[in-house]
């Protein structure tokens, strides 16, 4: 994928919106996850990093369609909910809880994951804190669930790696941190990825949800997983 075309895709995902919230997904996002709804049919959905709302509008909204009855939750969660949409609070098979990644074990006890019937899809776009979800999730993760790793995209790390340098205007040196260290973040999640999966029989990369556009088309590098042990 060309620079102009990465750039363009995140423009259009920053105006993106599902019933008018916003949604912090891209165009090839909506068919990934809608592809994937269809064929996984996960009775739960796992939104890791709230936001607006948004995700979990989409994601509840097409698991009704596409799962149907036995369809039962979103839980979404993230560090603060004061950015969550009324239109997304209001939805029944929706939960939202105020938590940070940080603290993800304690939200996802064994008696609280017990209620949660699998299979799931987990959409991880915190960023933050991935080696204490990834340890939880290890565990929890069962055969035919989902895990979707989002921004592991080299090419894009770098562009905006690449963007956030130069010289610092005035005022914008806090910001620039703050970037830099999002950057930081992200190279992480890959590091840890290849630690649970180079060596493991537990998960495989799904090239058909991971491909569908071509190679590594997309924002997710190797890091759509299928749990199959």
């Amino acid at each position: 994928m060309t620079l102009d075309t990465m750039e363009a895709l995140y423009i259009g995902q920053a105006r993106s919106t599902w019933k008018t919230v916003p949604f912090g997904k891209s165009a090839f996002d909506w068919q990934m996850y809608a592809s994937l709804i269809e064929e996984v049919k996960p009775r739960t959905i796992v939104d890791i990093g709230s936001w607006a709302g948004g995700s979990a509008l989409f994601f509840a909204d097409f698991a009704e369609m596409l799962v149907g009855e036995k369809f039962q939750t979103v839980v979404s969660l993230d560090i603060t909910l004061r950015s969550v949409r009324h239109r997304a609070r209001q939805h029944p098979k929706i939960q939202f809880h105020e938590c940070s990644t940080e603290c993800f074990k304690d939200l996802f006890t064994d008696e609280f994951a017990a209620r949660l019937p699998h299979p799931w899809l987990v959409s991880e776009d915190a960023h933050h804190h991935f080696d204490m979800v990834m340890e939880r999730l290890n565990v929890l993760l069962q055969p035919g669930d989902y895990l979707v790793v989002e921004d592991t995209s080299t090419q894009m790390q770098d562009w905006f790696a690449q963007c956030n340098d130069g010289t610092e205007e005035d005022g914008q040196a806090a910001k620039q941190s703050q970037t830099a260290e999002a950057i930081h973040q992200l190279r992480k999640k890959k590091e840890i990825l290849q630690r649970y999966c180079m060596h493991s029989e537990k998960y495989r990369c799904d090239s058909k949800f991971l491909d569908m556009f071509g190679y590594n088309v997309g924002k997710h590098w190797n890091s759509i997983l299928k749990c199959i042990a």
